[in-house]
């Protein structure tokens, strides 16, 4: 085979299956630039975009794909918007059930295989047989501690199988059906009782759907293209066989995948023949996708504002958004993928000071943490030093898996960092500031215990 004809073979197997024509990157190099892995890649994301254009089908198996943390930065980057995490991710599919294959991709099928037979992660379980496989049973045995006796961690599974049929719900301007998700059923607990408490003060009513299954996070689209559409959405025809049009997932990983779900299936005809097959019930299409920021400002600034009973004076915070909740526009819609501000309106609309700085949209590690640990916490070291340097006595989180990369991992970095800084949900900061009870504040939950910081208000 000649080299051209290698290289329209290899570019017309990307383009079929991603719908991205390799073609028209440029070389501008932004992408590459701007990816938080680039220092640990044996090949930059432009180079794969060349080797693409050149027919290297040996980027195939380059390290660079199962190093990944789709964080979307090249993407939104790009001036032509390709989507190359849709084409790590295509490289990824080929690859994950080679007899070789990186840890990063264990984790994804081990992470996959877990959700399919329970419905939902079970955490435990999940990482007990990972951690078995890959000869490292005491792996992370500490944290895993800490959160199991704070309730973070079930000891048992949460079986959810997909119900026969839904009771619609009257219609009303204030009600939302509600995905919490896996994390907010376990790790992220305090961002679940945070989050129902504020939204009913401001007259939210959270209707939590019945039957809902795990969305396939970041495991899903790296494993398998119909699994990663499939799942989100047989949890939209839930909202929708609930007769409501609109639904909130407040964990980052669940919107975004809810987000790119639905935009997919509408624009990809073939795939969404396929997703149908394998989920047994079309989606209409007409749910609205709600993060939980997105949510709760609908009610209105002065509707918050009005609600405030104990203003967070000389609070100075950091606003975290890390990498889902914006990004990539084409998914979220978001306006300033890279600088957002809706977080620091809401913190204002507290009485605290966002700081301003520089990482606020760095990637934190995301899943990496689970399989490339030491990689993870550098990166989320240099989240918490930038906040630090610039003035923050808390950081401020909207992302379950952020929180524990940020909260959860500080007492095992705490030596090395040389200081610890408390991480809150934004929902938290929220029940602090309506004077919620306790146990929506659900401050006891924190790794790095924020009372200290408080107290000073």
């Amino acid at each position: 085979m000649s080299a051209q004809a290698s290289a329209n073979a290899l570019a017309r197997g990307v383009e079929q299956a991603t719908h991205v024509n390799a073609d028209l990157c440029y070389q501008c190099l932004r992408c590459s630039a701007g990816c938080p892995m680039a220092a640990e890649y044996d090949v930059l994301p432009s180079e794969i975009m060349l080797a693409i254009q050149e027919g290297d089908a040996s980027v195939v198996d380059s390290r660079a794909v199962w190093l990944c943390a789709s964080c979307q930065t090249c993407s939104t980057r790009c001036p032509q918007g390709l989507d190359i995490p849709g084409i790590i991710d295509h490289f990824r599919q080929q690859t994950v059930d080679r007899a070789c294959v990186p840890e990063s991709a264990r984790f994804f099928k081990t992470f996959l295989r877990n959700a399919q037979l329970f419905g939902r992660v079970y955490e435990a379980g999940m990482m007990g047989e990972l951690n078995l496989r890959e000869g490292k049973p005491f792996r992370d045995l500490g944290m895993g501690l800490r959160m199991f006796k704070k309730g973070k961690i079930r000891l048992l599974p949460d079986y959810a199988r997909p119900v026969r049929s839904v009771t619609r719900e009257e219609p009303a301007p204030n009600k939302v059906a509600y995905y919490p998700g896996c994390s907010l059923h376990s790790t992220g607990a305090a961002f679940d009782r945070s989050f129902r408490a504020v939204a009913g003060s401001l007259g939210l009513d959270l209707r939590e759907m019945p039957g809902w299954t795990c969305c396939g996070a970041t495991p899903a689209h790296g494993v398998d293209a119909v699994k990663a559409v499939s799942m989100p959405l047989r949890n939209l025809v839930i909202a929708e066989q609930m007769g409501l049009d609109r639904v909130v997932a407040p964990c980052a990983a669940c919107y975004s995948r809810f987000k790119s779900a639905a935009r997919h299936y509408q624009e990809d005809g073939p795939l969404a023949e396929r997703v149908d097959a394998d989920s047994g019930q079309p989606y209409g299409g007409g749910v609205e996708v709600l993060n939980a920021m997105d949510c709760l400002q609908a009610v209105g600034s002065e509707a918050i504002a009005a609600k405030v009973v104990r203003p967070l004076k000389g609070l100075k915070i950091a606003c975290y958004y890390g990498c889902l909740l914006t990004r990539p526009p084409a998914d979220t819609g978001s306006a300033e993928p890279e600088n957002p501000t809706e977080m620091e309106r809401l913190v204002r609309l507290l009485g605290a000071e966002p700081v301003d700085w520089g990482r606020k949209t760095d990637c934190c590690g995301g899943s990496l943490a689970v399989s490339h640990t030491a990689l993870a916490k550098r990166m989320t070291a240099q989240v918490l030093t930038d906040a630090r340097d610039h003035g923050a006595d808390l950081v401020a989180v909207a992302c379950p898996l952020c929180q524990i990369n940020l909260d959860e991992r500080q007492p095992e970095m705490a030596a090395d960092l040389g200081f610890t800084l408390p991480v809150l949900y934004v929902t938290q900061l929220m029940a602090l500031a309506l004077d919620l009870p306790a146990t929506a504040q659900a401050l006891e939950l924190s790794a790095v215990a924020p009372q200290p910081v408080l107290q000073s208000m």
